[in-house]
């Protein structure tokens, strides 16, 4: 049976709200920086990422609670966004070590970084070269793409 929006909203409202997994009420998820080059997919783990090492890199963590859950207008596609920090998905470098240093993407995962949620592959991998440069990320979206189950 191919599924209504009434239950795809469902599932994406019940993903956005779940403690057990994207929105714990204490130990947020971790947003990590990966400084191999890796092809996005359902069976990688977290062994499988190697997390950057420039000086001031630590992985950010999302706002605790319920995430956001929506329909993109532009896509149509069903999202579930993590809640940015305060200062937003950004990270700087703060001195020489490991640099230059090249970013792949990023990853997503429980607190613990023991397991993996999910990862985003950048269309142009970034170098880094110098201190005081940054990497911003504008959103950390999980998109569900038509037709998610059938």
């Amino acid at each position: 049976m191919t599924p209504t929006n009434v239950i795809l909203d469902r599932l994406a409202a019940l993903l956005a709200a779940d403690t057990s997994s994207l929105a714990p009420a204490a130990l947020a998820v971790h947003v990590h920086l990966a400084i191999n080059g890796f092809t996005p997919g359902p069976n990688l783990v977290v062994a499988d990422f190697v997390p950057a090492t420039f000086d001031g890199y630590a992985p950010l963590d999302a706002d605790v609670g319920p995430q956001q859950d929506f329909v993109d207008a532009a896509t149509g596609y069903r999202v579930v966004q993590l809640l940015e920090p305060a200062a937003g998905w950004h990270w700087v470098t703060t001195g020489l070590t490991d640099l230059p240093q090249v970013i792949y993407g990023f990853y997503v995962t429980n607190n613990a970084d023991a397991v993996l949620y999910g990862c985003e592959r950048f269309a142009t991998p970034i170098t880094l070269t110098a201190s005081g440069q940054g990497i911003d990320i504008d959103q950390v979206r999980f998109n569900f793409i038509p037709p998610v189950l059938a």
